[in-house]
């Protein structure tokens, strides 16, 4: 508890001072900013759920019924509460798991691939799982960076289209898969990073559009006539398309994408790196850093790619899931202060899944923090926040320090995917699942904070005894109940019994707006030494207490402050 509290208190108290160095006036355009919602029924809970392990990194995932495959660059799997090394299943780069049960799946046993998997996708009757990366070989046969298994054995399909470099992207239309990568050539055939092939024969189709540079992502619109490539190039063919842009599901030819001129995360050092749909949207995420603008997640029409929204959280964003009226985002966002959130820190601090409303709630602020690549979005329409924020401990794997890297779910689980090696302090690594309080009662994480900056402000007043007390923090409750507490100090060093001061209060508060809140106890006696201590409850009944703070009460009445709160 103490551990978990010193962490939170550290992180709070920078977050605090850049509260105070920004607070002012707001502009015209900060007016509708979107103000934090407190997490709603259908939005999970912040609590990690016992999930099968690995000992690597997991780039992608998909969800086919009850069944989530993942795959990535590892060797084993592992179940959950195993230290690593221990228990371990052989599993190279691809395995599947139940999204209930978080058991690994041992029916799918796909042959080890030799290199890492970048994408997965699923045909369009669900019966076969397509994996792109760096690989050469499944077991035995050749699979040059293009593989296809059976979804319930894992057994290796016919398709073996040959790409020459990697590949980073599938999205499966009808028949085809559409494949973006590095690559130069399909076979002997030239392909300019991407490329169509037939998901059963592995042929190679005629559709052929030439983005300037590598592809990290790709999506079919809602209605199946486009392809969104997403990536680091700036054309696609003689077109400007800075980062994204939409061509012709069967020509190729460039189409309309109107987020592209607002958006423009391009270049070797900014990117595209994600795209996903649902029924109505097309969603998206990037970084910048020379030669872009735009970090966080957005939603774009999939008519013309028009802004639906901008999430502007300042932090390479790595995966986005729409489920239902949420959209969950993976990263590490630094800052949500532009859509209504926590502003950058004195102390920088990463939070490294978010999920905001699918629907846009306000617009966004003008951009303060300095940056060429923090493009000013302010009047863009921005989502809303809501408060769940699990911490996923950064891992060590790739040497970037990252967590997640992707997010997929339905609308009881959302399942977490990266390098991370454990989730609000417990061991966990790589892959986590979180449900809705609905599906599963979870144990719940409760008020975080008991330190120092939790203890009661005391002030003698002449109608007693003034109690001061900042609100908590928590994971995933932004409504808590605090209940201050009196004992008596006896003569003998020991406390009288507890006596309720006032009544408890209900408040709604942020980790980095904590306000404060007051109560007067009339009942003391003069000359007399009372401690105080406030208890915070959340709606799932967990409590944790302040430490206490001491006053004696003069035998005439002064005005004294007494604490440090």
């Amino acid at each position: 508890m103490q551990g978990r509290s010193t962490r939170w208190s550290r992180a709070l108290t920078g977050v605090a001072a850049a509260v105070a160095l920004v607070a002012g006036t707001a502009t015209p355009a900060e007016a509708a900013v979107p103000t934090v919602r407190e997490r709603s029924s259908a939005v999970v809970t912040a609590d990690g759920l016992p999930t099968v392990q690995v000992d690597g990194v997991v780039w992608t995932q998909v969800v086919v019924g009850g069944t989530v495959y993942a795959a990535g660059d590892f060797t084993t799997a592992r179940p959950a509460g195993a230290a690593p090394k221990t228990s371990t299943t052989a599993r190279r780069n691809l395995l599947a798991y139940n999204l209930s049960t978080g058991k690994l799946t041992t029916t799918f046993k796909p042959a080890a691939l030799n290199g890492q998997v970048k994408a997965l996708a699923v045909s369009g009757d669900r019966t076969t799982i397509f994996a792109g990366g760096d690989f050469t070989l499944v077991g035995s046969s050749k699979r040059l960076r293009f593989a296809a298994f059976d979804a319930k054995t894992g057994a290796l399909r016919k398709a073996a289209p040959a790409f020459n470099t990697r590949v980073n992207a599938l999205a499966v239309v009808g028949s085809n898969v559409y494949v973006g990568g590095w690559f130069t050539r399909v076979g002997t055939t030239a392909r300019s990073r991407v490329a169509a092939v037939n998901g059963t024969t592995g042929k190679l189709t005629s559709w052929a559009p030439k983005p300037s540079g590598a592809v990290n992502a790709l999506v079919a619109t809602p209605d199946q006539k486009k392809v969104v490539i997403g990536g680091g190039f700036d054309k696609i063919g003689t077109t400007a398309a800075r980062g994204m842009g939409a061509v012709d599901v069967t020509t190729g030819k460039v189409k309309p994408w109107r987020i592209n001129t607002v958006v423009r995360d391009y270049g070797s050092k900014s990117a595209i790196l994600s795209l996903t749909a649902d029924a109505d949207t097309v969603y998206g995420s990037g970084y910048a850093y020379g030669g872009g603008n735009f970090e966080g997640a957005f939603a774009a029409n999939p008519a013309d790619g028009s802004v639906k929204w901008l999430q502007d959280c300042h932090g390479d964003t790595y995966g986005v899931a729409p489920i239902g009226e949420l959209v969950y985002v993976v990263g590490h966002a630094h800052t949500c202060q532009n859509i209504g959130g926590f502003p950058e820190a004195t102390k920088r601090q990463w939070y490294r899944a978010l999920v905001v409303s699918k629907k846009a709630a306000g617009t966004v602020a003008t951009n303060a923090q300095p940056g060429a690549h923090y493009g000013n979005f302010a009047g863009q329409p921005a989502p809303a926040l809501s408060s769940w924020f699990p911490e996923l401990t950064p891992g060590t794997f790739t040497g970037t320090s990252q967590s997640a890297w992707s997010v997929v779910g339905n609308a009881t689980y959302v399942a977490a995917a990266g390098e991370f090696t454990a989730v609000n302090g417990k061991p966990q690594q790589g892959l986590v699942r979180f449900a809705v309080r609905t599906a599963i009662r979870t144990p719940g994480q409760g008020p975080l904070l008991t330190d120092a900056s939790t203890a009661p402000v005391l002030r003698q007043q002449p109608a007693g005894v003034v109690v001061e007390a900042r609100t908590n923090a928590d994971r995933d409750q932004r409504l808590l109940s605090y209940a201050v507490v009196r004992r008596e100090r006896r003569a003998d060093g020991t406390d009288g019994p507890g006596v309720a001061v006032g009544t408890p209060k209900t408040a709604a508060s942020d980790f980095w707006n904590r306000l404060t809140l007051s109560w007067t106890d009339s009942t003391v006696e003069p000359g007399r030494v009372y401690r105080y201590e406030v208890a915070v409850t959340d709606a799932d009944g967990h409590r944790v207490t302040s430490p206490t703070t001491e006053i004696s009460t003069p035998t005439s009445t002064t005005s004294t402050p007494t604490g440090d709160g």
